[in-house]
């Protein structure tokens, strides 16, 4: 920089500019009576710029760079040298440079001020902006964060800038002339891109197999679900339906839905069936229990749930056996139910034991009362 005397901003002042020698300039900066958002005018890009932007003003600043694989594994380097090494990339974003203010090791990414500056190319414009050719001289800014400037003149006539809205939305930059007649400039910035421009996504020529299998698979499960409608639901709810509980609410279906040696009845706890009618019911449900449609003989196993899962079983052959006993007794329909029951996994719900009658009675009837709390509404 070979200029021995730069311009400064200085807001609030009469004149709003100083002229200061650089050294001057310096010292100030150094000890914080100019802050870094302050402007001083650079003549070689004929604009206001921040002092964060004169390196050459920043006091000299040294960081400690963390150099892994050497022997001291740290370096106390300039802060212009490390920026430099930044830029030609001799140092990469991921290594650590020691942070006192926040007292732990940070990235260089996360050091904004060492980062080239990356400028974005502005949106494609179909209307070529206008040049401005004139050099404006005397321009200060309207503040030193503001995007506005505005002109100045220290005895007459120099132009003053504004920014006036366009018809079409975009911001245009209006250099008026003043007293002394200078012409008028006119420069219309870039037109934005459209918020609700149309983009068009198109999809590989070939799908991804993934797909194909996610629609197998629904296939095949809609399959699973209709077949046990109709060879299993449907025939026993049917049957069902001319008892005297067809009010019943029952679900039937394969077990695991693909097991046609199983039969699933689902019986949802209901106020319609109750205590005393919980032996009379499972006589008629099984009475209405139809063949194996696929085998046509007897289901090898049948549960009975109240929820999802099987909590009791019989096996085919007892569950025929027990839907033909219509004409027994309420006890020897009840002594045959507690005899042979077992459950979700094949084994008896009452298990023989070395106890006197009396305790064998008492476990029976325990498992009695809670079979009967699955299949009947809590009041």
């Amino acid at each position: 920089m070979p200029e021995t005397r730069l311009i400064l901003h200085v807001k609030g002042t009469q004149a709003e500019t100083a002229e200061l020698p650089k050294q001057a300039v310096q010292a100030a900066i150094s000890k914080g009576e100019i802050t870094h958002s302050q402007l001083i005018w650079s003549p070689a890009n004929n604009a206001w710029k921040q002092v964060r932007e004169w390196p050459e003003l920043l006091p000299t600043e040294s960081l400690i760079l963390h150099v892994k694989g050497t022997e001291a594994e740290t370096a106390e380097l300039p802060k212009q040298a490390i920026r430099a090494a930044i830029s030609k990339g001799e140092i990469t974003h991921s290594q650590l440079i020691w942070s006192p203010a926040n007292n732990a090791w940070k990235q260089v990414r996360e050091w904004p001020d060492l980062l080239p500056s990356q400028k974005l190319a502005p949106s494609p414009s179909r209307v070529a902006p206008v040049p401005v050719h004139r050099v404006v001289d005397g321009i200060i800014p309207e503040s030193p964060n503001g995007p506005v400037a505005r002109a100045v003149s220290a005895s007459a006539g120099t132009p003053r800038v504004r920014v006036a809205a366009a018809s079409a939305g975009a911001p245009r930059v209006r250099v008026a002339a003043a007293s002394t007649g200078t012409s008028t400039v006119q420069a219309t910035a870039p037109a934005p891109v459209p918020s609700n421009g149309s983009f068009e996504v198109k999809e590989h020529g070939s799908s991804h197999p993934l797909k194909w299998v996610c629609i197998v698979l629904g296939i095949l499960i809609l399959l699973a679900l209709g077949g046990n409608y109709l060879l299993v639901d449907r025939p026993l709810v049917s049957s069902l339906g001319q008892t005297s509980y067809s009010n019943v609410t029952v679900y039937a279906h394969f077990g695991a839905f693909i097991q046609p040696n199983v039969m699933v009845i689902h019986i949802p706890a209901s106020s319609k069936i109750t205590p005393e009618n919980l032996i009379d019911f499972l006589v008629a449900l099984a009475h209405s229990t139809p063949q194996n449609a696929i085998t046509r003989d007897l289901y090898e196993r049948v549960a009975l749930t109240s929820g999802w899962t099987a909590q009791y079983s019989f096996s085919g052959g007892i569950w025929k056996e027990l839907g033909d006993m219509q004409q027994e007794s309420e006890a020897q329909r009840k002594d045959f139910l507690m005899g042979q029951l077992e459950d979700g996994n094949g084994q008896p719900s009452v298990t023989g034991s070395t106890l006197n009658e009396a305790a064998q009675q008492a476990r029976r009837d325990q498992a009695w009362l809670a079979f009967v709390a699955h299949f009947t509404a809590k009041l």
